[in-house]
């Protein structure tokens, strides 16, 4: 895709969710409170079980408690989706797949069509909704609906707790039998995905597309940002440990598929070729697309399938 189409289809985008991150409502001391949020040793990691509360509430759809709750109850129940390569699906490997930010459409839309081609090549497709989307967004007064805002604190428990939901999952689905478990994130989601690949070690594979490698560039450059900014002020807030360039992954890089789109104006791709230098990746495809505009391409959705079908497999399977 040209440039000059997918181009300004990202800058429309990007002043849209300028419009969807609210200011901090307390500033005061925010700075030093986020520091310690993201030194804390448990932010990235922590321990993980299968959920004791886990449910299918239809023949597809679940619902188990998020291990890492937050003030607000409705965004502490994790809602999410199976769909099972055969009846023996405990057999099967399992991708899951992690949305992006305000990405609700790519949720309901996008990903039931990936999981349903998946699910044909004989790999399991496991989707759950992010804190602060969809179902999960608080209610009521004083309530925070955004996984992005201004309070940098929020930002960071927000992250925290969708890794914790993810690891939950994953070890749920490790106990049902399935042998390999992959990651295929998209943005907030590739950025997650990458996260759990240097911190979890149940994961064999992942596909990280178009991930936001480096959050302190995000912090400091993007538009929809500038709340952040503004609470922060002119603290000095070390945000190393948000950069997927400061960690390293815990799988085999042949096991990795980096996406990078050379029109993104939300993941620039110079941070994404630093992320697949650092990490020795040895598959990076380097895309004529925007942030937004490689969502609508089919051929790149297949291919995508193609590759994590084929290392999701077991040797022999």
């Amino acid at each position: 895709m040209r440039a000059a189409l997918a181009k300004p289809l990202d800058w429309c985008t990007i002043q849209l969710a300028r419009l969807n991150v609210p200011d901090a409502k307390n500033a005061e001391g925010l700075a030093t409170r986020a520091q310690a949020v993201l030194e804390n040793p448990d932010f990235l990691g922590g321990p993980a079980v299968a959920p004791p509360d886990f449910r299918f509430v239809t023949k597809r759809a679940f619902q188990f408690s998020s291990p890492a709750p937050s003030p607000w109850r409705r965004n502490n129940t994790v809602h999410g989706r199976l769909y099972e390569a055969s009846k023996s699906w405990r057999d099967k490997p399992t991708i899951i797949l992690l949305h992006g930010w305000n990405a609700q459409t790519m949720y309901h839309t996008l990903f039931p069509h990936i999981a349903r081609r998946l699910a044909r090549r004989g790999v399991n497709a496991a989707m759950f909704e992010l804190p602060y989307h969809s179902r999960r967004k608080p209610r009521g007064r004083g309530a925070v609906r955004n996984f992005l805002s201004g309070d940098l604190v929020h930002v960071a428990q927000a992250a925290h707790q969708s890794l914790a939901d993810a690891r939950a999952l994953i070890a749920w689905l490790k106990e049902q039998g399935s042998p390999r478990i992959g990651l295929w994130g998209i943005s907030l989601g590739a950025w997650l995905s990458g996260m759990l690949a240097c911190t979890e070690k149940r994961v064999d594979v992942v596909v990280l597309m178009t991930p936001v490698a480096r959050m302190d560039r995000l912090i400091a450059e993007a538009d929809f940002c500038a709340p952040i900014r503004r609470s922060l002020g002119s603290a000095n807030v070390r945000l190393d440990s948000m950069n997927l360039t400061s960690h390293r992954p815990r799988i085999a890089a042949e096991n990795i598929l980096i996406v990078a789109c050379e029109h993104d104006l939300f993941a620039p791709i110079d941070t994404i070729e630093e992320l697949s230098a650092t990490w020795g990746v040895t598959e990076m495809w380097r895309l004529r697309h925007g942030h937004i505009s490689v969502l609508m391409s089919m051929p790149v959705m297949e291919r995508t399938i193609q590759w994590v079908a084929q290392k999701a497999r077991p040797a022999g399977g």
